[in-house]
């Protein structure tokens, strides 16, 4: 795949579908969009930690050709996204996170996060796919979106089994990943960190990374919870549009905007 325009590589978050980014891109806009069926990588592995994922993808990528331009990770997907950086840094013009977690810099506060989502997360999966999907979308994560999660993209996350889901949800936790800011720090390219103004958590670890990160900044997003490219896309695009055409402007060089 070549691109003409500027690319963004679309990594979707836990239970996601890689087509949740296709308003972004159209004839008229300012770039391409790639969305990456990540999950089709997890279901072949039934070990696979979030590294592993990422070098998948990365083979994926290389296979179809797709070189360069803004990674986008949202939630889960933004977690992939800083650790496929993280091993391919130069591959990556800059980095587009929404709602995604940097990881825990206390190994203690590791372990003890690790021990309260599996036994949680067993819970919530004890019996089937759509038993666990109401009880997931009843979290206050997704107070606003979940009213707006099409009946498409509800039929497509009924397909997942149930199986994969408790894998895909123990092996890609938070607390089995890297604590990633001392790596963005060093990376000194664009980063732009989105988060929904009603998703307190993330809307304050937004401005903790706009914080350490020099060429970090941080947008929160009116009328959204953690899904915001869902709960305001309109507000999204325009943030990306500017983004992406602040990046073309400059050639990628910024050290904060």
């Amino acid at each position: 795949m070549i691109a003409n325009r500027p690319l963004i590589v679309y990594l979707h978050g836990f239970l996601g579908n890689p087509n949740e980014l296709d308003f972004l891109g159209h004839k008229q806009g300012l770039y391409d969009v790639y969305g990456v069926p990540w999950a089709t990588l997890l279901r072949n592995n039934k070990h696979a930690t979030l590294g592993d994922v990422a070098m998948a993808i990365n083979t994926y990528l290389d296979e179809a050709e797709i070189k360069g331009g803004s990674l986008y990770g949202y939630s889960m997907g933004g977690r992939l996204a800083m650790q496929l950086v993280s091993l391919y840094p130069h591959k990556w013009k800059s980095l587009i996170l929404e709602s995604a977690h940097v990881g825990f810099e206390n190994g203690i506060q590791r372990r003890e996060e690790q021990v309260k989502w599996e036994e949680n997360f067993k819970q919530l999966t004890h019996n089937n796919t759509n038993d666990f999907l109401k009880k997931w979308y009843k979290q206050p994560l997704f107070k606003k979106s979940k009213a707006l999660i099409t009946n498409e993209a509800w039929k497509q996350k009924e397909t997942y089994d149930i199986e994969l889901i408790r894998q895909w949800g123990i092996q890609l936790q938070t607390a089995n990943q890297g604590y990633f800011i001392p790596f963005l720090k060093e990376w000194k390219k664009p980063i732009l960190y989105l988060a929904g103004k009603e998703d307190k958590k993330y809307s304050k670890l937004a401005k903790t990374i706009e914080k350490q990160v020099e060429t970090a900044k941080s947008i929160i997003i009116e009328d959204s919870d953690h899904n915001v490219h869902v709960c305001n896309a309109n507000n999204v695009k325009k943030t990306l549009d500017d983004f992406i055409n602040n990046m073309e402007i400059s050639n990628g060089i910024i050290t904060k905007f």
